[in-house]
């Protein structure tokens, strides 16, 4: 949606075709966290740039519940410290005011956290977090008001080719012949680009948001607070407290529709790691939850540019990342789609760097991988007793 709003404003016609509803899919269906602590300058930049457009966004089209209340990076060792730290050099280099806190200024900030075994933090007062189903909204009603036009509920099958050139976009409701072609599909982009040769180092994960209902009222000025060592996350939601884990199991393939059932595998473990480190909620369930789908590339950074087809360009691969980084490189992409320079460089998300011998350029915020299998995200807690399936 950003990116086609980018190139009508620029006077491009422009065809936004979605399968179901704009935004109903990955950006409906994510915890909503908006942050700045990313480790590579364009990260940084564009995530200053999502900002801007957030509470642009939140003056002209509604609230979309966007709070900056901060990230709070809680570390228990000196590996994911130095980690942190290395971070903060290149974020205040841009501009991003981050700190590394000790556990006294973690006391005052987020009263209601245990610190037991921490050793300090990393805080980034500027970050926070949105209703993800509110800011789908107000981005579908932007582009609705705009020269873009849009067809919902149909699926795209297929991108046709003949030559280096796609010639067709082959629809639940016909063919449409190709100008230039945007795969912004997420998880799903590298089915289409199969389609046409190519081949996008893009995994779908489930990835999951646990609910606790109607929790005691926690500090107001409570951050989105990462257990690092843990490797979870809580956060306030209005009167209830959501929280995930690091545990994202790899799929086969993206699910044929958007929406997925939850699997509660890490929920009894989970609550038990936020009732250790937050007292308030020690013994309480999670009531329910919901699964999406993020589409994570080796080094979790998204694929933008151009295919081995002049006319087809890559947007996809944003490794969760999507909500705090897609909207601020919207506007370097759309330029480039149109044969302009990027504000932001984009060389480091090209397709090339995964074939071409190029040094990576890591941004996994946990110094491991992500685990994919419940194992090994129990292996990497506290000691805990046998965990069962929480229903």
């Amino acid at each position: 949606m950003s990116v086609a709003l980018e190139l009508d404003a620029a006077g491009t016609d422009v065809l936004l075709v979605d399968r179901d509803r704009l935004g109903g899919a990955s950006t409906s269906r994510n915890a909503g966290g908006v942050r700045h602590q990313f480790y590579q300058d364009a990260n940084i930049l564009a995530a200053l740039e999502t900002s801007a457009r957030l509470r642009q966004l939140v003056a002209e089209d509604g609230p979309v519940d966007y709070r900056q209340v901060g990230y709070l990076l809680l570390y228990t060792d000196d590996a994911q410290r130095d980690r942190l730290a290395e971070g903060v050099v290149r974020q205040n280099a841009l501009g991003v005011d981050t700190r590394m806190i000790a556990p006294d200024e973690i006391a005052e900030i987020a009263p209601d956290v245990d610190l037991d075994g921490v050793l300090g933090a990393c805080f980034g007062p500027t970050d926070g977090y949105l209703d993800p189903i509110l800011l789908a909204a107000a981005l579908r009603n932007r582009v609705l008001r705009s020269g873009v036009r849009v067809l919902e509920g149909t699926a795209v099958h297929r991108i046709e080719s003949d030559g280096d050139r796609a010639t067709g976009v082959v629809t639940a409701v016909g063919t449409i012949p190709a100008g230039t072609v945007v795969n912004c599909a997420g998880a799903w982009a590298p089915t289409l680009a199969r389609s046409y040769g190519g081949d996008l180092p893009i995994v779908p994960r489930r990835s999951q948001v646990f609910v606790m209902a109607d929790v005691p009222p926690l500090s107001p000025t409570m951050p989105h607070t990462f257990d690092c060592g843990s490797r979870f996350y809580v956060r306030p939601h209005q009167r209830d407290v959501w929280s995930g884990a690091a545990f994202k199991p790899i799929l086969d393939e993206a699910p044929p529709t958007p929406g997925m059932a939850a699997e509660w595998v890490e929920a009894e473990e989970l609550a038990r790691r936020v009732g250790r480190r937050v007292p308030a909620l020690a013994g309480r369930p999670f009531t329910r939850a919901w699964a999406g789908v993020i589409e994570v590339t080796p080094d979790d950074n998204p694929v933008l540019g151009w295919t081995h087809l002049a006319n087809v360009y890559s947007a996809a691969g944003f490794s969760g990342h999507g909500i705090c980084i897609g909207m601020g490189l919207a506007p370097s992409i759309g330029a480039e789609i149109r044969g302009g320079e990027p504000a932001i460089p984009l060389g480091i998300f090209r397709p090339q760097r995964f074939s071409d011998g190029s040094p990576a350029k890591l941004e996994g915020l946990w110094l491991q991988a992500r685990p994919s299998r419940y194992e090994q995200w129990l292996a990497s807690g506290p000691a805990a007793p046998q965990a069962g399936v929480a229903r």
